[in-house]
């Protein structure tokens, strides 16, 4: 895939590996708009990377603030050229610990970030990616 003056998205781009991404991808000549939840985090690398990338605060599990990411990146660089999902989250738990089971809700939500919201992104921007001619 050729990364030079291509934009991506990157899910949970503004720490750990997302970042690393982020950072590869501008050294690599390419573009990317952060989709994260972290703002302070997020803003401050934009800030820092310059015009080629841009930070969306982005729930991955939620379509309409996918939806205004996507085209938030469409507005700033008028493509999408890929997603890289490194959004993820991990809620320490035991299935059953003294105090009995693990609640349910901790579980859902994982599988809503971890897995909606890999699908969520990438279908979202696919539909995008298809208008590039």
């Amino acid at each position: 895939m050729e990364i030079k003056e291509n934009t991506f998205i990157v899910t949970g781009g503004a720490s750990g590996l997302g970042k690393a991404v982020v950072e590869n991808l501008l050294r690599e000549g390419g573009n990317a708009a952060i989709f994260d939840l972290a703002d302070e985090q997020g803003q401050a690398l934009a800030e820092q990377l310059g015009n080629a990338a841009i930070y969306c605060r982005t729930d991955v599990a939620d379509e309409d603030s996918v939806e205004n990411g996507v085209n938030k990146t469409m507005e700033a660089f008028g493509a999408i050229h890929g997603v890289i999902n490194c959004a993820g989250i991990g809620i320490p738990a035991k299935v059953v610990g003294k105090k009995g089971p693990m609640p349910l809700d901790k579980f859902t939500k994982t599988i809503q970030v971890n897995l909606v919201g890999t699908f969520n992104v990438t279908r979202l921007a696919a539909a995008r990616m298809m208008e590039i001619p």
